[in-house]
């Protein structure tokens, strides 16, 4: 099961992955701005974190050093088949690191499943995702947020049942 999702500000994609990451195995990373909303950092499930941007004169820049760690934790990360990745989400300063664009391409391609929420816009990364990959693509909205996330909760749950346990369930 793999999905990109994207839609507009504020149409509950970060909640989506949030109703979902508690079913699931998850590995991957967050993008969240500091209470202060000035520096974009970029979360890693596991604990890390790295600044990826800051805003200057109100426009946001990327820090390159961030997205280059982050491309290496994001490249040598272990994706077993029982764990969902998680990237919420692609954005525009990824345009900007072709390493991380790498890595994530990379990540995609070893998952078993993946929810990946990209920002809506015109962006060449975010195209080429799209049109490169062959995963299914989703735009969330208001009229169909529900819909869109109790199909991903079936998918899920589909994905849990069908995964065997370590050891297999035989004879119990």
């Amino acid at each position: 099961m793999k999905y990109f999702v994207t839609g507009e500000k504020n149409v509950g994609k970060t909640y989506l992955v949030e109703k979902i990451k508690p079913l699931v195995n998850v590995k991957g990373f967050e993008t969240r701005f500091e209470p202060e909303g000035q520096r974009l950092f970029l979360h890693f499930l596991n604990g890390l974190s790295f600044m990826i941007g800051e805003r200057n004169s109100g426009r946001l820049r990327i820090i390159e050093e961030g997205f280059k760690e982050a491309a290496r934790e994001l490249g040598t990360m272990e994706i077993p088949e029982s764990c969902f990745l998680i990237m919420d989400e692609i954005g525009f300063l990824e345009e900007e690191s072709p390493e991380f664009q790498q890595a994530v391409v990379a990540a995609i391609r070893r998952s078993k499943n993946c929810i990946c929420i990209l920002r809506k816009g015109n962006y060449s990364f975010i195209d080429h995702l799209k049109r490169s990959m062959g995963i299914r693509s989703v735009e969330l909205t208001v009229d169909n947020r529900d819909e869109i996330l109790n199909r991903l909760l079936r998918e899920v749950e589909k994905e849990r049942t069908d995964t065997s346990s370590p050891g297999g369930d035989e004879g119990i």
